[in-house]
């Protein structure tokens, strides 16, 4: 079961996973290149998913309004409120990267990283509280998916 806002745009070659969830005013366009996103994911309001091979893996946090253009997203990553993830970005799993944080093309980001910034850097690696962070962050947005899929 996933769930998918009404007022959501999807189009081209897109692919979600179960349990995960695109909200009002998303855009996800798939036509310059297939977009995949994993299991246990949340795609929030006014949030632009958009450019060539764009993948975000499972459990992860795409906060409000922020993009994601062509890059790659590994699982249990926190993408902060109106955060900007450019092209072939490269982020490894457990990973938060900041509300208004502009994370440059090419950048690599290594697993186990706080990212913050304009631009971008890495500012610490992730604790245990970060760690629960990204879990509760997106175990909130799959209850809402079973809760509204009843």
């Amino acid at each position: 079961m996933k769930y998918i806002h009404p007022k959501a745009e999807i189009v081209g070659d897109v692919s979600i996973g179960e349990g995960s969830s695109v909200w009002a005013f998303a855009v996800i366009r798939g036509d310059e290149g297939g977009i995949k996103i994993g299991k246990n994911t949340s795609i929030q309001e006014h949030c632009i998913i958009h450019g060539e091979d764009t993948e975000i893996g499972d459990n992860v946090t795409v906060g409000h309004s922020a993009v994601v253009h062509g890059a790659k997203i590994g699982s249990n990553v926190l993408i902060g409120i109106g955060a900007i993830i450019l092209d072939q970005v490269e982020v490894g799993g457990w990973v938060i990267i900041g509300a208004g944080a502009v994370v440059p093309p090419k950048m690599r980001i290594k697993p186990n990283s706080l990212v913050l910034g304009v631009p971008a850097k890495v500012a610490r690696e992730l604790n245990e509280d970060d760690r629960k962070l990204v879990v509760s962050s997106y175990e909130k947005y799959v209850e809402r998916v079973v809760k509204l899929g009843k």
